[in-house]
């Protein structure tokens, strides 16, 4: 009877320690990123050399209760003096129920994007990168409140909401296609792996309400990929920035190797044959977190002044 006494306590005991144990404190950690480097800009009429400086740092929280669940967050403060200078900002719960998320971050339908390729920093690509104004995607770091679905054997899904901008009294962030009252943002998208063949899907669906005629767009991609190749297709509905009832399907290929990266693909106005956009680059990982790339980037978006050729040579350093 002693024995068993003895049994059940110590049973007991060890439930009660595992169960604090999965307890942890919140606690911060500091991240971020420095690109450094040359960018050659040529409309034809007026070529500029310039100096690529730009990072972020990241301020980012983390901890666990006993019950399973996991608050996070993060700050993004720009590395430089500038208007934005907080990037996106928000803080979240979640479980086995899925998570909430409140604070100012891209749109539920852009978390679900596949089939888009970026160089480093997406300071080159052919659809949507930093230096390319011809297509633009369901981007926005706006105020908003979302939930997120927990993970099904690679399947998620995403559904947030921003109000009328003038709503937050921070006014840290206006919305995305100009003067919006509130915006709705809807997104899907699966990832798995058969046989050493990674396959990803996702679209999305966004709709923001504006004084004068409202915004709706939509996307779906996929891509593919096997021994270090990628391929990926997407579609946008409104890849014409600030054009609706307009479209842009890109298609592009990676190729990963060792340290090396190879990159590149093309984009078009699906409503019109000059509107193209292309891109190649090549990376190379110098030491952990440091990759060091050569790309270029061509455009024709048949507007007069606009950059039509940009070449760059860049560092990025994560920590």
């Amino acid at each position: 009877m002693k024995k068993l006494l003895f049994a059940s306590t110590a049973l007991v005991a060890a439930s009660v320690a595992s169960t604090t144990l999965a307890a942890e404190r919140i606690t911060g950690s500091v991240g971020g990123y420095m690109m450094i480097g040359l960018v050659y800009q040529d409309n034809g009429s007026d070529p500029e050399l310039g100096v690529l400086r730009d990072g972020e740092i990241f301020l980012q929280w983390k901890g666990t209760s006993d019950n399973g669940l996991t608050f996070d967050g993060r700050v993004e403060l720009e590395a430089f003096t500038t208007a934005d200078q907080i990037d996106e900002n928000w803080a979240r719960v979640s479980g086995s129920w899925g998570a909430i998320k409140i604070g100012s971050d891209d749109s539920a339908s852009e978390d679900h994007e596949r089939g888009i390729f970026y160089g480093p920093g997406a300071r080159t690509g052919y659809f949507d990168s930093f230096y390319s104004t011809l297509f633009s995607s369901n981007a926005g770091d706006v105020p908003m409140i979302r939930y997120t679905t927990p993970n099904f054997s690679g399947f998620s899904a995403s559904v947030d909401w921003a109000p009328n901008q003038n709503a937050d009294g921070a006014l840290d962030g206006g919305l995305v296609f100009g003067t919006n009252q509130q915006r709705w943002s809807i997104g899907a998208s699966w990832d798995g792996e058969f046989n050493g063949v990674s396959v990803g899907i996702g679209a999305g669906y966004l709709w923001a309400e504006r004084p004068v005629n409202d915004f709706t767009t939509w996307h779906v991609g996929a891509q593919i990929g096997y021994q270090g190749f990628s391929l990926g297709v997407h579609f946008d509905s409104a890849g014409n920035a600030g054009v609706e009832d307009d479209g842009a399907l890109a298609v592009g290929l990676k190729y990963e190797t060792g340290p090396w990266t190879f990159g590149g693909g093309v984009a078009f106005d699906t409503a019109g044959p000059d509107n193209v956009n292309w891109g190649v680059w090549v990376t190379y990982a110098l030491a952990p977190g440091v990759t060091a790339t050569l790309g270029y980037e061509g455009n024709d978006d048949n507007v007069p002044g606009g950059f039509d050729t940009t070449v760059s040579a860049y560092l990025r350093m994560g920590f």
